[in-house]
């Protein structure tokens, strides 16, 4: 058994593959809304439990059916399941906020690349969004609208030449076409 060829340890690959606006202004939100609700949920839990424990300091006889620890723990478990449910909210819109922009720019992306991938290298309309990635595709179709136009011009020279044109020409149509 052969062992697979490892990659050059000086290889670097930087590919970001964030929008670093939206994520920072999600992530700062996010943490202040923690902040906000952890502050919160410990101010609630604290008068909660002050609650019971004035309730329960002053008692000569201790009666076995008030029980100071069911009480604890059910007023620690409210404040921790409210914790849970309010992040996971926080979490889903911040889910749909992410969705919502990542679709806004892949919109404009897929439309580029189904007219690409059926050889319409006409004049694209200006997209709404100004994001790079929708910027590069642009580039890129700008790019091969030129090389197929010389591509183009390059072919029609064949019809009208002499074997030397003719050489000519297909060495430029060689160096036109991608290679495998």
């Amino acid at each position: 058994m052969s062992a697979l060829p490892t990659p050059p340890a000086l290889i670097k690959r930087r590919i970001v593959y964030i929008d670093e606006q939206v994520q920072k202004r999600l992530l700062i939100a996010l943490v202040a809304l923690e902040i906000l609700l952890v502050t919160g949920a410990l101010w609630m839990l604290y008068l909660q439990l002050n609650s019971v424990v004035e309730a329960n300091l002053y008692r000569v006889h201790l009666s076995e059916k008030t029980r100071i620890y069911p009480l604890l723990l059910k007023t620690a478990l409210f404040g921790l399941s409210g914790l849970v449910v309010i992040n996971i909210a926080a979490l889903w819109i911040a889910n749909h906020v992410w969705a919502r922009h990542v679709n806004a720019i892949l919109e404009p992306l897929n439309l580029l690349v189904t007219r690409s991938r059926e050889m319409d290298f006409s004049a694209d309309a200006s997209t709404e969004i100004s994001h790079e990635v929708v910027t590069l595709g642009l580039r890129w179709r700008e790019r091969e609208r030129q090389r197929l136009a010389r591509l183009r011009d390059e072919i029609a020279k064949l019809d009208a030449g002499d074997a030397e044109h003719m050489r000519a020409s297909l060495e430029a149509i060689r160096a036109l076409l991608p290679d495998k």
